[in-house]
């Protein structure tokens, strides 16, 4: 226990330690969200339609029975329509990854517009497949990477009035390689003005985050500048300058086509989107969510907030945050007894070549383990 003596001599030097290092840290991030405030702006709903997608969550649709390791990757929008599903094994290898691109038809269209062949081709972080120890981060960019595919999917449909599509998430990727995230880029941007040229409506792709490094630097200065604290939904532009500060990433998460000179061939980017913060809520201290813009849509970033102030509104169980992306989880969530049906799907696919008695013994390790388990654990 610490002494009356040793809790002052750590108040003095916790004092003494911040005055020196931290104060002009938090002085210097006073003065980004002071900048950031004097561009604070009213929010007013618009009405549109919005769409959103999620993946089923990786920690919640995790199999595992030594040495098999099975995740199911499934994406779900938020009209329950079911986007893509694929069961996939810890061991497997890019051959059987790349079988995924004749499976899966989003990923499909993905790879023949990217003008690629093989799933393997779009990203150097999916090499790691096959290997046991490095496969639960290539399900991950898997994963983002049928995310993708199914928000390029979704804008080849006919959306009969003003659509926003909704990716949970920023527009910036660093699943796909920087040769091919531009050609992604482009022609994204051509199917929502062609859909303005051909149908006279507004398709526009945002992505909203639950998190950013942006707001976590700044958290404590935007509070202490009450930079939000005002009774109205707001917005604000968050300037180049002051991302860049927050992130540790190179320069390619917040490089889009318009940071690259057109006579340097060899700049990367990875962002197709503009920051913004935006409190959705009319009260004070009702939280801020990070916000992704297309780049070419800048213009039209009121109206496309408005859209998500809209979808907003009836946020529910979060308040404040777009009630699309929350059914899109809603539908998307594997639930407990979804999981044991896996795990017995998983078992009997093992069995299904052994003898009667090896099968035996197989339920034998799955059950007897759990019941020692919980045994104990309840006894404790």
């Amino acid at each position: 226990m610490l002494s009356e003596d040793n809790l002052e001599l750590i108040k003095s030097q916790i004092e003494s330690n911040y005055n020196a290092t931290e104060e002009p840290i938090i002085n210097e991030l006073r003065g980004f969200a002071k900048k950031i405030k004097q561009n604070i702006k009213v929010l007013r709903p618009y009405t549109s339609t919005a769409v959103s997608f999620v993946s089923a969550d990786g920690g919640n649709n995790y199999i595992k029975f030594s040495p098999c390791i099975l995740e199911l990757v499934r994406v779900v929008d938020s009209r329950g329509v079911q986007c893509a599903i694929d069961p996939i094994f810890g061991n497997s290898d890019l051959n059987a990854l790349n079988e995924r691109v004749n499976k899966i038809k989003p990923l499909k269209r993905l790879c023949n517009d990217l003008g690629i062949n093989k799933l393997s081709d779009i990203s150097y972080l999916l090499s790691d497949f096959g290997q046991t120890e490095k496969t639960n981060g290539a399900v991950k960019i898997y994963r983002d990477i049928v995310e993708w595919a199914i928000l390029y999917d979704f804008l080849f449909n006919d959306w009969g009035n003003n659509t926003i599509i909704i990716r949970e998430g920023l527009l910036r990727t660093k699943s796909i390689k920087y040769s091919l995230f531009p050609i992604l880029d482009k022609k994204i941007k051509e199917k929502c003005i062609e859909h303005k040229q051909k149908n006279n409506i507004n398709v526009n792709v945002v992505g909203v985050a639950k998190e950013s490094a942006v707001i976590s630097r700044l958290s404590l200065a935007l509070a202490i500048e009450n930079v939000f604290k005002l009774p109205y939904p707001c917005y604000v532009n968050v300037p180049d300058e002051v991302e860049q500060y927050c992130y540790n990433y190179d320069r390619t998460w917040f490089n889009t086509v318009e940071d690259i000179s057109s006579d340097n061939e060899n700049q990367r980017y990875a962002s197709m989107g503009k920051l913004f913060l935006v409190k959705f809520g009319d009260s004070p201290y009702d939280p801020v969510w990070p916000v992704d813009i297309a780049v070419w849509d800048l213009e039209n970033a009121e109206m496309i907030l408005g859209q998500l102030l809209h979808d907003a509104i009836l946020g529910f169980p979060i308040p404040d945050f777009p009630l699309s992306i929350q059914n899109a989880h809603w539908h998307a969530k594997i639930n407990g007894i979804e999981v044991e049906l896996l795990e017995d799907m998983l078992i009997k696919a093992i069995g299904k070549t052994l003898t009667e008695s090896e099968r035996e013994s197989i339920y034998r390790v799955k059950y007897l383990h759990k019941n020692l388990t919980e045994a104990r654990y309840k006894n404790a």
